[in-house]
């Protein structure tokens, strides 16, 4: 099923984040990128997308499926059944899915399907207020190990230099395949700081428009990264 080869995370990878029909045909368009790995925030297409169509698209990078929850940042109101019933249909675009972990249970079926295929499940939490408690984030990591997560993925708004501690040290203690990321006016710094202290994925966008607050563009992301040897 699976049309993309499976990600190494052996070295912090640059995920460039595109939340448009447009900037996603660009992206498929381009025969380079500024990135290691494309995000499709699925949420952010319009209701009416073909999927099936979608799905038949292929990009110069392998792809991260997101169809994120409107809880936790989604773009549009999705019900369970209809972000499943997505997810599950550009199953063969992707190289790697990501689902919240407190939504983990609702689709094991699909989750289940993915890892068959090859595809890296990305198990996330967001906090777009504060930077939660270190036990509450490992009780959230240990839930996603659990349930079978390859990669546990944390972005949380930082207030003050102290709060981006609490990714450092979540990354010294982790169990296993982690990325952290913080959000807001430290946000950007806090990502470079975290892939040096071990996250996997350093997020930033494609196009013109951010997915989330604090967030760099993939070609600055990746300059800054080559610049500090991650």
């Amino acid at each position: 099923m699976n049309a993309q080869p499976r990600l190494s995370l052996s070295r912090p990878l640059v995920v460039g984040s595109v939340s448009s029909a447009d900037a996603w045909q660009a992206a498929c368009a381009a025969e380079t990128l500024p990135c290691d790995v494309v995000e499709l925030r699925v949420d952010g297409l319009p209701a009416e997308t073909d999927w099936a169509a979608l799905a038949q698209m292929r990009c110069c990078r392998p792809v991260l499926v997101t169809v994120r929850h409107e809880s936790e940042g989604g773009l549009r109101p999705m019900d369970a059944a209809e972000r499943i019933a997505i997810a599950r249909a550009l199953l063969p675009l992707a190289a790697a899915l990501d689902w919240e972990i407190a939504r983990l249970e609702e689709a094991a079926e699909l989750l289940a399907e993915a890892r068959a295929a090859g595809v890296v499940t990305i198990a996330s939490a967001h906090d777009f207020e504060k930077t939660p408690t270190l036990e509450s984030l490992q009780e959230k990591e240990q839930r996603a190990r659990s349930l079978g997560a390859d990669v546990a993925k944390f972005a949380f708004r930082l207030h003050r230099a102290e709060d981006m501690m609490v990714g450092v040290e979540l990354l010294r203690r982790a169990s296993g395949t982690t990325t952290v990321m913080g959000m807001g006016d430290l946000g950007a710094v806090s990502r470079l700081l975290y892939a040096q202290h071990g996250a996997c994925l350093v997020y930033g966008y494609l196009g013109d428009t951010p997915t989330a607050p604090g967030q760099w563009s993939a070609a600055l992301c990746r300059r800054s990264l080559d610049a500090l040897g991650c």
